[in-house]
């Protein structure tokens, strides 16, 4: 960006793949320890998905995320939100909201990664915006980063009031793999991409004129990025909420609340009837924890591999590390 300052080292300091204590992190936000090496820590786990049969056939899902971040705009809660909005060619770009009937215009994923967060740095804002911003694991991380940074930009980053997270287990890299995607469905506009859970695990490619391809995952893993191999995070452990679907459950979402106000937005939307909540099934909590610690087991073996688990870009105690390998192990087992 021209107007960035490399004599100050924002960038260096606020990117989610380097150097970050993640004990000072969660002492920082949530004035807790970092132990729950699961899921990291947490109110509550629910079921949740829009109300509005429209959300939820517009949304990824079940339109929670849209919901949430629709309920609020309108409520007060934030005047603006940064949310990722694709181009015809499923280019995730950052954008700025400011209406609720905007949000519709960002639903549904890509599974690339973009510089949403890029939006949030141009605005433009006002000094009394707060502001709301949905991302994936490292994009929360940068932006917690930012916040406990000595760097940081206080008339930017303290307005950010919400963070909704999403579950990620990786992301693509653009341009080979659109390219990929556009010879597998014959140069076919593509409408819409999903991924179904395991067992079947399936990229499905919807294109304009509602035909619908079947891509084994196993064909776009090539086009993983690699830094996604390091990372630790499935589900957004630093963020407000946590949204992610609901194996083998069709059009839930999993809602994790981890903060005060998390938990306070989630529990008005339910009371004025915008979104719908169910227990989470014991089962489905079992997989998902399974599921959290065995990407996490991946990225501490990769460091390790790489000789970069002591000084690598994240910080963990060696009782951390030993919880991670022995509750991954058994989980997997």
């Amino acid at each position: 960006m021209d107007n960035c300052d490399l004599a100050e080292g924002r960038c260096f300091a606020h990117c989610p793949r380097t150097q970050v204590d993640l004990e000072a992190i969660h002492q920082e936000v949530f004035g807790q320890s970092y132990l729950n090496v699961e899921i990291g820590l947490f109110k509550q786990v629910k079921m949740a998905r829009a109300s509005s049969p429209d959300l939820r056939k517009k949304g990824q899902t079940s339109g929670v995320v849209s919901a949430l971040m629709e309920f609020a705009l309108r409520k007060g809660f934030i005047h603006g939100a940064v949310l990722t909005h694709r181009t015809p060619d499923h280019l995730p770009r950052g954008r700025v909201i400011r209406r609720p009937d905007e949000i519709l215009s960002c639903a549904g994923s890509s599974y690339v990664a973009g510089p949403t967060l890029q939006a949030l740095n141009q605005g433009p804002w006002e000094d009394t915006d707060r502001i709301g911003v949905v991302g994936t694991p490292c994009q929360v991380l940068a932006m917690r980063k930012m916040s406990v940074s000595p760097l940081k930009n206080t008339n930017l980053v303290d307005r950010v009031t919400l963070l909704i997270g999403l579950f990620c287990t990786w992301a693509l890299t653009y341009e080979p793999f659109m390219k990929y995607l556009k010879t597998r469905v014959n140069g076919a506009s593509i409408r819409k991409l999903d991924i179904t859970p395991p067992p079947e695990r399936l990229l499905k490619v919807i294109t304009a004129d509602d035909h619908t391809w079947d891509v084994p995952i196993d064909e776009i893993r090539p086009f993983i990025r690699t830094t996604c191999g390091i990372c630790l995070d499935m589900t957004s452990e630093l963020s407000d909420l946590s949204v992610g679907t609901v194996e083998g459950i069709q059009e839930w979402n999993t809602v994790i609340t981890r903060s005060d106000l998390g938990e306070e937005i989630l529990s008005r939307a339910e009371t004025a009837g915008i979104v719908e909540t169910q227990p989470l099934p014991e089962e489905n909590f079992k997989h998902l924890k399974e599921a959290s610690l065995l990407k996490k087991r991946r990225a501490v073996l990769t460091l390790k591999q790489r000789g970069e688990l002591k000084d690598g870009y994240i910080t963990l105690s060696d009782e951390l590390i030993g919880r991670i390998l022995s509750e991954a192990k058994e989980a997997g087992s």
